[in-house]
């Protein structure tokens, strides 16, 4: 990969002796292996053996999905540079001989990362392949990046080849299978941000513009501004973005929040709006996706650091679907609810639990789900969790229900060594058909990382 090829130079040109002191060579990191199994019972209807008007479905044979992946995570300083290090993510996957074939289980190895960074006063350049977290979205690239960093104020320029949004493909390239038609198979970003801190708050302004490479079209221009204030009593938290192609406001959000009675109540109140965002390189962009305004409110009371409550409520409305209308226009608002809490009953025991309610244009969903937490010793926890929901809309149980639970473990077994490994399952219960359902999912998964090295400036346990 070019990214790479980068990297490898970037190491490379770092062995060079320098005459400028640098720090002891170091490296701190971790490996993790990861192994998920999803067992799927799909049940489909039955023409033939049920009263008429009644839906009768028969469960189907079962389906086994089971995958694993290997992640290496490693950042390295002590390069022969002062200020210079080297960061690398690679993730290796692959099918583990089931019935199902995984997502992605074809693609065999990522790297997710990896870049050489250089630090030197207020200057920070980054070279590789890298990643951009902002009011814009996640945004990886193949390129370089450069920041200046003076007092309060910082300013930041980047450009390189784009990479597709949790694919860390070529942008358009990704999509080839799906979108044929695309008339080139890269794209070139580029963009820059400029932050400030004030004596109230923050603030940051972001531009970044896609153009297919060969430059015959624009795949997306946008700008962002986010920022927050922190008044006598209350912080306020704001963000909006522009999208110049289509010459729109897309998301949107206004945020204050307070706390009041000696801190024992938080409340806070937010204004949101939504539109999806696609790529103008693509069609999806042309049906014009309707964005939806929110107001919420939420309102957290805690008497001791042992229990704890909260709800929230929130109202909802959809923009203009542009349809024609036959009979009668869809309802176009929705609302929801949220209420929770947590106990810490004693020092090894908290119980969590959430009650959440939505209704919308289309859909609805009632859930309910229960965690009870045991500490059996400064090493190990144990998890058992509990869930119940009811859900009409893309996962269709209608008037039935799905009940499960799970039991889950967490282990440090040494200083280094840590193991996350439990499982679920999952049972959809029919009503009104007579039939009994089965158990038709069960999941099992098993996490095992490594950590590797010690921190920056250290040896041997000893700081320099």
């Amino acid at each position: 990969m070019r990214c790479l090829a980068v990297f490898a130079v970037a190491l490379a040109s770092a062995a060079v002796p320098c005459r400028v002191a640098a720090q002891s060579f170091g490296v701190r990191g971790w490996a993790g292996t990861s192994v998920q199994a999803v067992e799927m019972r799909p049940v489909a209807p039955v023409a033939d053996g049920c009263a008429v008007g009644t839906p009768c479905f028969l469960p189907l044979a079962e389906e086994l999905a089971v995958a694993g992946t290997q992640d290496v995570s490693l950042t390295a300083w002590g390069l022969g540079v002062r200020g210079l290090s080297a960061t690398l993510h690679l993730r290796a996957r692959a099918g583990l001989g089931s019935d199902f074939a995984w997502p992605r289980a074809d693609d065999h190895f990522d790297a997710l990362l990896g870049y050489a960074q250089w630090v030197h006063g207020g200057w920070l350049v980054r070279l590789g392949r890298q990643e951009l977290r902002s009011g814009l979205g996640f945004s990886a690239f193949d390129g370089g990046a450069v920041t200046w960093r003076q007092r309060a104020w910082e300013a930041e320029g980047f450009a390189g080849r784009s990479l597709a949004r949790g694919l860390r493909r070529p942008a358009n390239e990704a999509l080839a299978g799906i979108e044929d038609f695309l008339p080139d198979e890269s794209a070139y970003l580029f963009g820059g941000a400029v932050r400030g801190r004030f004596t109230l708050g923050t603030a940051s302004l972001r531009y970044q513009r896609e153009i297919l490479a060969d430059r015959s079209g624009l795949a997306s221009e946008r700008a962002s501004f986010d920022g927050s204030a922190v008044l006598p009593r209350v912080r306020l938290t704001a963000g909006l973005d522009w999208d110049f192609g289509r010459r729109i406001f897309g998301k949107g959000h206004l945020t204050a929040s307070a706390p009041m009675a000696d801190g024992r109540w938080i409340v806070s109140a937010s204004a949101k709006r939504y539109v999806p965002y696609f790529s103008m390189s693509t069609i999806w962009g042309f049906f014009e996706p309707v964005s939806y305004h929110e107001v919420l409110a939420r309102a957290g009371w805690s008497a001791t650091s042992d229990v704890g409550l909260w709800v929230s409520g929130g109202w909802r409305q959809y923009g203009d679907t542009r349809t024609t209308v036959v009979v009668e226009a869809m309802r176009d608002t929705g609302w929801r609810l949220e209420a929770g809490g947590a106990w810490t009953v004693a020092p090894t025991w908290t119980l969590n639990g959430a009650y959440h309610l939505e209704w919308g244009p289309g859909g609805f969903l009632n859930s309910v789900d229960a965690t009870m937490r045991w500490r059996a010793s400064e090493r190990v926890g144990v998890s058992l969790t509990g869930t119940s929901f009811q859900q009409v809309e893309q996962y269709r149980l209608g008037d039935g229900r799905a009940y499960g639970g799970g039991l889950s473990m967490d282990a440090d077994v040494t200083s280094r060594l840590s193991l996350l490994a439990g499982g679920s399952m999952l049972r959809h219960d029919r009503r009104g058909d007579g039939v009994a359902s089965p158990w038709n999912q069960a999941r099992a998964w098993t996490t095992l990382r490594l950590a590797i090295g010690g921190e920056a400036g250290r040896t041997g346990g000893m700081r320099r």
